[in-house]
């Protein structure tokens, strides 16, 4: 018997939740950011992240940046896969607290920062229906049980399923600036890199409607499989026995008698009357007529019995492996539960530098983050993998295996911004990041492939602008574009990756010279994505189109906070 595998569960190819960033970095990482959506040349105190080498323009003294954000993003698939219940799955991923927390100390031409964040993910992702990956192979199956099986009256499905996902890159981010003059900075650090990723799901009391009712799929094709099972012990016996009726009549053909009718044979005292009409019997048994059987001689009787005995020998090994294939679909359609876990660490070497003019009205930011290579460890416990099908020797085969470690490096990244005070009020950012995504490692097969699914590397462009009311008030707006990479080969039902347009606004209160509030919000506009399929129906391909939609809204606040010296 050849493995046997459902096509079920294919969408675990990853959980990007990320908000804003590449394919699995965060750029939203302070609430200033979420007000403007541009800080890649930043000398405040969240440049830790953004611009870490502008820090060395801060006041001498500590400064602490403590902010979250509150984000709320939908994911809608939508499906025409003529089978299925649903055509549209909507699945909802919340972070309800997203932090981030930046530490400085500025001491004459030198800056130690110290930075947490979550780099990636941060969030979960449920699906209460699930998504059409995990259901297509059961819609699927309904025409297929029509086709083989028409008096059973099956006419549709049923299943109680649901996933979820939780993703978090933790990252803890050190390094140390210095100015080597008023114009000119630089900065070398690390950032240590925690992955967590689980998933959680199930699949169950899935049900066939026939026409005697609904009934579980696991007991329906069970009841198949044992239907098969002695299909085949029939067939196996009448093999048997054809061969057997077969080789009796070998002494009679080495005899010279094979030339004879049975009736020739029976009028000749070759044959006793008793064993004639065993062979008449036999060949009637195996659906000759009598008119046929009185016109063979004992060779030929004898070549019939022996093909009888190749083609029930023949359909003896189809139903048996019809029975096991019936089998395993039994199995794999009885209920499941997931619980995976998937951990990792890596190590970002960071670089930076930062640029001042014009008495630094003009400030110019750079910042290259290395690829972290990341070995990411796997752990199920037993029978909690979800099972896609049976080897050979009929062991399970879990999509998810205990132990397993695969590569998944987070890309390399390049940032480059430019701030310019236009006036005595007003200033201008401009951002732009670059993400290799294309030449990263990827070596998971539950993952996409980068070498074949990414065309070009992600990239986002991002302008804001910045009002001083007074002293104490500014008010701030910002976009951002972000444009993916990706092509069809890539996007999967939770791993899939969209062009993005997004504003942002907020305002800042300077409390007094040690505290100051910022405020923001942004909205995540996501360019729909359709694709046209095919999903193999038995032997015949079903197209289908399927699209991809996200939304995302968050809020954030923070507060920035100087111990020291004025500047």
């Amino acid at each position: 018997m050849k493995k046997f595998t459902l096509i079920f569960l294919g969408l675990l190819i990853g959980m990007p939740m990320m908000y804003a960033g590449g394919l699995i970095h965060n750029t939203n990482q302070s609430a200033a950011w979420s007000r403007i959506l541009v800080r890649d040349a930043t000398t405040e105190i969240d440049a830790v992240y953004f611009n870490p080498a502008g820090l060395t323009k801060l006041a001498d003294g500590f400064h602490i940046s403590l902010s979250s954000q509150s984000i709320f993003q939908t994911q809608t698939i939508t499906n025409t896969f003529p089978y299925l219940n649903e055509s549209e799955y909507i699945g909802k991923i919340t972070a309800p607290v997203f932090p981030s927390v930046y530490l400085a100390y500025k001491t004459g031409n030198w800056a130690f920062s110290l930075g947490v964040n979550a780099i990636g993910g941060g969030g979960g992702a449920k699906f209460d229906k699930g998504v059409p990956m995990m259901e297509m192979g059961l819609a699927a199956m309904v025409p297929m049980m029509q086709g083989m099986f028409p008096d059973d009256g099956i006419t549709g499905y049923s299943a109680d399923m649901m996933f979820e996902g939780k993703s978090a890159y933790w990252g803890i981010q050190g390094g140390i600036s210095y100015a080597i003059n008023d114009n000119f900075s630089i900065y070398a650090g690390a950032r240590y890199v925690m992955a967590k990723t689980t998933y959680e799901g199930y699949l169950k009391d899935i049900t066939l409607t026939t026409a005697g009712g609904d009934t579980r799929a696991d007991a329906y094709l069970g009841g198949k499989s044992q239907d098969f099972s002695e299909q085949s012990v029939a067939a196996t016996e009448a093999a048997t026995l054809a061969q057997g009726a077969g080789d009796l009549m070998q002494p009679l053909i080495d005899a010279g008698a094979g030339g004879y009718t049975i009736a020739e044979a029976t009028a000749g005292g070759i044959l006793t009357p008793e064993q004639a009409a065993q062979m008449v019997g036999g060949l009637m048994q195996f659906g000759y007529t009598a008119e046929e059987i009185g016109l063979m001689n004992i060779g030929e009787a004898q070549g019939a019995f022996y093909y009888q005995n190749a083609y029930y020998s023949a359909a003896s090994e189809q139903l048996t492996a019809a029975a096991m294939q019936f089998g395993a679909m039994a199995m794999l359609m009885g209920d499941q539960v997931g619980d995976i876990t998937q951990e990792g660490t890596g190590i970002t070497p960071i670089v930076g530098m930062n640029l001042s003019f014009l008495d630094d009205d003009i400030n110019i930011g750079f910042k290259y983050e290395f690829r972290t290579k990341m070995d990411i460890t796997q752990t199920v416990p037993e029978g909690k993998g979800f099972a896609i099908g049976l080897e050979e020797n009929g062991e399970t085969i879990y999509m998810f295996v205990d132990g397993q470690v695969t590569k998944e490096d987070i890309p390399a990244m390049l940032s480059i911004g430019f701030d310019w005070k236009v006036a005595e009020a007003w200033k201008l950012s401009l951002g732009y990041h670059s993400y290799l995504d294309k030449s990263t490692r990827q070596e998971n097969e539950n993952r996409a492939n980068h070498a074949t699914t990414i065309d070009n590397n992600f990239w986002e462009f991002g302008l804001g602008l910045e009002y001083d009311i007074n002293e104490k008030f500014l008010v701030s707006l910002g976009y951002l574009r972000a444009e993916t990479g990706v092509n069809e080969f890539y996007q999967s039902n939770l791993g899939f990756s969209l062009t993005t347009n997004t504003i942002g606004g907020g305002a800042a209160w300077k409390i007094n010279d040690m505290f100051k509030l910022n405020l923001g919000g942004y909205y995540v506009m996501y360019d729909q994505q359709d694709y046209n399929l095919n999903y193999r129906v038995g032997d015949t391909p079903v197209p289908y189109t399927e699209s991809y939609l996200k939304s995302t809204f968050a809020g954030a606040i923070g507060v920035d906070i100087t111990i020291g010296s004025k500047k």
